[in-house]
């Protein structure tokens, strides 16, 4: 999961997803007439970190945060500039002082649900925020990815090695409403103005080496490099079995991979009584 490189070519559903609600947002967010700075959390390789320059004003300050530094080091190495840069941050810990309350919006693409603690990221976002300041949110609440998680940690061949699956399973992958269960956090933490929804979603891959790709890139697990090729091939069964991948023309047929996401518009008021 640490692998930047990997991830940067396998994350092509992260983008899409990204730019399309980005696309919908941005003509609602408020934005304040001097410079404005912005967080965006989990920024991974950084891709998506620039990305988000098509949607904000020309006059702004924007750092990207990773708990990885790995992917921290790969994004300066690639996105940095006299405007964007990134830290290593992680959020589900300690804000530092200094970053309390400086920044007026605030984004995350697809890397707040490896938080299983959904209320202290809120609280954290929250002490991030300047007043009135913006959070723009989106999060894996279910996926077809979490039931296979689950299958392979009962396999006697994986389950030591995937003996702390559901700390890498989404806090809402078992909820019935998950956008719900969202609003009462929001509401309890002191946000204004939210707005939640969840939405069934699919992404096609070409084929399974595509997807493949892309589950290797996410992947949480410290497989071993002699066994990554019985990893794949047991997972690649139960996608056959799941009906997810067909049986026969593996490498040719197209993968259709479903998941619920999570889409949250949150304010800090403005004063705090």
């Amino acid at each position: 999961m640490n692998n930047a490189a990997l991830y940067e070519q396998a994350n092509s559903m992260q983008k899409r997803d990204a730019l399309n609600f980005l696309d919908d947002i941005s003509p609602k967010l408020k934005w304040k007439k001097s410079i404005s700075n912005i967080l965006d959390i989990g920024c991974g390789d950084g891709g998506v970190t620039s990305m988000l320059k098509k949607y904000i004003p020309t006059d702004y300050k924007l750092l990207g945060c990773d708990i990885s530094e790995k992917m921290v080091n790969f994004a300066n190495d690639h996105h940095c500039n006299e405007q964007t840069s990134f830290t290593v941050l992680d959020i589900a810990g300690n804000i530092p002082e200094g970053m309390k309350g400086k920044f007026d919006h605030v984004f995350s693409f697809y890397a707040l649900h490896w938080v299983l603690d959904q209320e202290r990221v809120s609280r954290n976002i929250y002490d991030l925020l300047s007043k009135d300041g913006e959070c723009f949110a989106i999060l894996a609440a279910s996926a077809t990815l979490y039931d296979l998680y689950r299958i392979l940690s009962r396999n006697n061949k994986w389950s030591t090695l995937l003996k702390d699956v559901e700390k890498y399973i989404s806090p809402y992958h078992d909820s019935q409403d998950p956008a719900k269960e969202t609003r009462k956090i929001l509401e309890k933490v002191g946000y204004v103005d939210y707005k939640v929804e969840c939405k069934n979603m699919v992404y096609t891959y070409n084929n399974f080496a595509s997807l493949w790709k892309m589950l290797q890139a996410v992947n949480p697990f410290n497989i071993p490099k002699d066994m990554e090729e019985d990893y794949k091939q047991d997972y690649l069964n139960i996608l056959k079995d799941m009906n997810i991948v067909p049986r026969y023309n593996t490498d040719e047929a197209s993968v259709n991979f479903k998941y619920r996401t999570l889409v949250v518009h949150a304010r800090k008021p403005a004063s705090e009584f």
